[in-house]
């Protein structure tokens, strides 16, 4: 009776319940960034101040636990911010702002919103995407060494996936 239930239980709610992948369900998540070190997650969220978004601490950055302790949520420790998961504010608009990400200056990340709905729109694979995720794999004999980055996201315009690997990422 009870594997009845559960198989039922699957079947009725909705599949966005059971993330497949490396995301999660946060009302206000703009990317994340995963790794070949673990299954936790560095959640890169909204930050609002009156209902806008918070143009000078425009993101609200933390761990996903999804291992020993799944679900639970913890900070970033002060070296982490500093060298690796914490963002640089470049400009201020009214609504809108760039970051670069610590770890990745190369790249600059533009939160606004689009559709009544905050999104990070970077250049991935020479075109304007809304940043969904990076997936960061080091070396496995030395996880300060990465090999590359990999950046997903979707077209604003055709709403088709965009990828694209950059090797040496930390070159």
């Amino acid at each position: 009776m009870k594997i009845v239930f559960l198989f039922c239980l699957f079947i009725v709610l909705p599949a966005n319940l059971f993330p497949r992948d490396n995301t999660h369900l946060a009302k206000d998540k703009l990317f994340h960034i995963s790794r070949s070190k673990n299954k936790n997650l560095v959640c890169y969220d909204v930050n609002y101040s009156g209902g806008k978004l918070d143009i000078k601490n425009p993101l609200t950055v933390y761990w996903l636990n999804r291992e020993d302790k799944p679900g639970e949520t913890s900070s970033l420790n002060m070296i982490q911010k500093k060298l690796a998961y914490g963002y640089k504010l470049i400009s201020q608009g009214d609504d809108s702002c760039e970051i670069t990400l610590n770890a990745y200056p190369g790249r600059v990340l533009t939160i606004c919103k689009q559709d009544a709905k905050y999104v990070c729109l970077i250049t991935i694979n020479k075109q304007t995407a809304i940043l969904e995720s990076l997936y960061v794999k080091a070396n496995p004999n030395n996880s300060l060494i990465v090999e590359y980055v990999e950046l997903k996201g979707i077209s604003p315009i055709t709403r088709q996936p965009v990828t694209e690997r950059v090797e040496n990422a930390s070159k």
